[in-house]
């Protein structure tokens, strides 16, 4: 049993496509592709009660173009350079962030010294003898 059947774009019959019908169906005509319907028992497919139906098989084997594999190694070469330079950007960025925090964190530390010496003196000159 073969059985010749004009699908649309999408896989569905050409009346039973609500997106053809959505879009006026003026598509679906240019894109037409043919199945036929595999009778041969590795094609059925069992369905949930048990039942089989046929397996929808494509009549017309893909002649798309292979891509090619691997190339001249360019593409590698600018994807680790631009992670090198990522990295090295966010590594100089937060050795920024540590050294400001750094820098506020030893004023603060010198500011304390600073007034506890400035503290100890004045107490020690304040004291008068009565």
């Amino acid at each position: 049993m073969l059985v010749v059947v004009a699908n649309c774009a999408h896989g569905f019959p050409q009346g039973e496509c609500l997106i053809c019908q959505t879009l006026g169906g003026s598509q679906t005509k240019s894109t037409a592709t043919k199945t036929k319907v595999a009778d041969s028992p590795e094609a059925m497919a069992v369905m949930s009660d048990g039942r089989s139906s046929p397996a929808l098989v494509p009549a017309e084997p893909d002649h798309r173009p292979a891509r090619r594999q691997g190339g001249t190694g360019m593409g590698s070469f600018w994807a680790i350079l631009v992670a090198i330079v990522v990295g090295g950007l966010l590594v100089w960025a937060f050795a920024g962030v540590l050294s400001v925090a750094f820098h506020i964190a030893e004023y603060a530390a010198l500011a304390l010294v600073a007034g506890w010496v400035g503290y100890k003196l004045g107490h020690s000159r304040g004291r008068r003898g009565h």
